[in-house]
């Protein structure tokens, strides 16, 4: 039956009630759910209890979990009645750290026996060197009768003299190369002696949950601890792979989203269910308030509101958006599909307002902060391809694709690595989509589109008959052509001048062509050309302007 108790969350340090047993839990963790910011830990705890009341102790709990997020659930055989949970900071010694300990130890006992070995091997080769001239200051001439003289042999001498000379010279080597490693190994334990200094024996804070429990009767039960811990979180990475279109097809995206997990807690992950959530339970809960806004009347006479105080206005900052480090990925457009080897997805849940990715399979994630990288999903999308030019600033066209986002999930803001063709292009970057908004990704530049601007009037002077007036013609041929076997919509932009000052006019010169919209997307001054361009066509457009500004004033004009 089901455990009959309800999910409790104490953080208490007052004194409670002798209780018949403390059981020690012997824990694992079983779930982790990952928010953008913060993570979720379920601790699964499996245990017997006879009849009485019982104290369930879980021990060695990251010391910075969030103590007000615990939770206690269960279920049972029997009956249970939890009556409490208390919570409180326990300082135990540092297995890490004395473990690192250990090993700095063992390490400098190693190098030390490695120099008593070569203490041992110097003091052999110079006892070898020593004996080996001995034996040569002996030998180099024959043996001769009492009375004659002592005649050296040449060619026996050679022979030993070149004996003796290669053996010295292979002893000293030896003897060199001995006293390098010990100067080596002397500089190695002075690092490991100063390393070993601080890391002098510390206390580490631990948490420490108590689970108060009655059973009425013997039985078994299973227990779920869940807590938030901080120092964990995920970001998506995406994959933006565009096909060019055949000849009048639609053109595609597979939108491959990943989920890149780090976690630096004092927890190891290692085989659990991993879900990660789209949630940002760290944020702000609700929406900034507004001070009323209110303009006084300022004496400069004598220095004083008249109407009453000024309230000081205080700029608002909505907060920085999390920075999220970003990993490589493997370029898989370089190998062949194979129909066998397929990534697994994760399942998708949507839970009220936020979506939760369930990681297929079991997952290990350590707590080095080493990026794991899991795969969300993928999505085939269709998109309009246009093509976006500036050429005033950049000769080039660039290849835009637009689509709207499907399905019932939103997309978290994210880098997405761009693919054209199996050809990586570059890195961009998605925004925080919903379902049902309109995005853009630019996939670099479209070498089947030419841009061409060239200037065909110039002319600075003045006209008038009665007042005169200093004026400035320009005018430009735009050409752009299309050398795709398909249409492309095409975008493009360049400027003319703008004026506050009512002496200042700008006009268009008679015979331009008109452009689609202008001040594009709200900036003054920007006109845009839109207009579909035939596969092999091309299209000539006609931009010109004239200043025209009394003689008698100066002005300042960056005009290219």
């Amino acid at each position: 039956m089901r455990l009959r108790l309800a999910a409790v969350c104490l953080v208490t340090t007052a004194l409670t009630p002798a209780y018949a047993a403390e059981i020690p839990a012997l824990s694992r963790i079983d779930a982790v759910t990952v928010f953008p910011s913060g993570a979720e830990v379920t601790r699964l705890a499996e245990t017997r209890l006879e009849a009485g009341e019982h104290s369930l102790v879980f021990d060695g709990l990251p010391g910075d979990l969030q103590a007000e997020t615990i939770r206690v659930e269960g279920t049972s055989d029997g009956s249970i009645e939890i009556g409490s949970v208390d919570s409180k900071l326990v300082y135990l010694p540092s297995t890490t750290l004395d473990e690192s300990r250990r090993r700095i130890a063992r390490d400098m006992e190693a190098l030390q026996d490695e120099r008593a070995a070569l203490d041992q091997a110097i003091s052999d080769a110079e006892y070898q060197k020593s004996l080996m001239q001995q034996l040569a200051s002996g030998a180099f001439a024959l043996p001769v009768k009492e009375g004659e003289p002592r005649i050296a042999v040449s060619d026996e001498l050679g022979k030993l003299l070149g004996l003796v000379g290669g053996k010295m010279q292979e002893l000293s080597k030896a003897v060199l190369d001995a006293r390098l490693r010990q100067r080596a190994i002397d500089k190695q334990v002075n690092d490991l002696a100063t390393e070993l200094a601080g890391l002098a024996p510390q206390e580490q804070a631990k948490m420490r949950v108590i689970v108060h429990l009655a059973a009425p009767v013997e039985t078994s039960g299973t227990f779920r601890l869940r807590y938030r811990i901080a120092n964990a979180g995920w970001h998506p990475i995406y994959d933006a792979r565009l096909t060019s279109p055949e000849k009048d097809a639609t053109a595609k995206i597979e939108l491959v989203r990943r989920g890149e997990v780090m976690q630096s807690t004092t927890e190891d992950w290692s085989d659990v269910t991993l879900t990660l959530s789209t949630a940002r339970p760290v944020g702000a809960t609700a929406a900034p308030e507004l001070s009323p806004l209110q303009i006084a009347m300022y004496d400069e006479l004598r220095g004083r509101g008249l109407a009453g105080s000024v309230d000081v206005l205080q700029k608002l900052e909505a907060p920085a958006p999390v920075s999220e480090a970003v990993g490589g990925l493997r370029d898989e457009d370089k190998a062949k599909k194979d129909s066998s080897v397929v990534q697994r997805q994760a399942e998708v849940e949507i839970a009220g307002f936020q979506a939760l990715y369930a990681i297929a399979g079991r997952v290990s994630v350590d707590n080095t902060g080493t990026a794991k990288k899991v795969r969300i999903g993928t999505d085939a999308i269709d998109v309009k391809l246009s093509a976006e030019a500036v050429p005033k600033l950049d000769p080039n066209a660039y290849l835009t694709a637009a689509f709207t986002l499907a399905g019932e999930t939103p997309l978290l803001p994210g880098p997405v690595m761009l693919y054209r063709d199996g050809v990586f292009m570059g890195q961009g970057g998605l925004p925080m989509l919903s379902p049902g908004e309109e995005a853009r990704l630019g996939f670099g530049a479209d070498d089947l589109i030419k841009v061409k601007r060239i200037e065909v009037k110039r002319n600075r002077g003045e006209e008038g008959l009665i007042t005169s007036s200093n004026i400035d013609e320009r005018a430009y041929d735009i050409t752009v052509k299309n050398l795709h076997d398909f249409a492309v919509p095409v975008t493009i932009l360049d400027q003319m001048p703008v004026s506050d000052v009512e002496d200042i006019t700008v006009e268009t010169l008679a015979g331009m062509t008109p452009p689609t919209v202008k001040d594009y997307e709200k900036k003054r001054g920007v006109l845009a050309w839109q207009f579909d361009l035939a596969p092999k066509a091309e299209k000539v457009l006609k931009h010109g302007f004239k200043v025209a500004w009394p003689k008698d004033m100066q002005v300042g004009m960056n005009i290219n």
